[in-house]
């Protein structure tokens, strides 16, 4: 949603470190639960690519306000940092 991540691969070299098994039951139970759609790749169909759907992209508001808040207690990765800076300075939340 944030960072322009969509494939296996990309959530996996995430800077969180999850676990390849970990990052498939996560992917699936968003899937089944509609938050998001898995989709084959015109250019090459052995990579699957993840989107969000409509109840998933509906969730943007919920996430920034937790971001928010996470940033006062918590350390935050930095691209996420300038990202949080960036919707404290826009009022109606549209950056991120």
């Amino acid at each position: 949603m944030f960072n322009g991540k969509n494939t296996f691969g990309d959530f996996l070299k995430s800077s969180e470190g999850i676990a390849t098994n970990i990052l498939t039951s996560r992917l699936t139970t968003l899937e089944e639960n509609g938050f998001i759609e898995k989709l084959k790749d015109a250019e090459n169909k052995k990579v699957p690519q993840y989107r969000l759907t409509k109840k998933g992209k509906d969730l943007k508001p919920v996430l920034i306000e937790i971001y928010l808040w996470a940033d006062k207690y918590f350390p935050i990765p930095k691209e996420i940092k300038e990202q949080i800076r960036l919707v404290r300075k826009n009022k109606n939340r549209e950056i991120l």
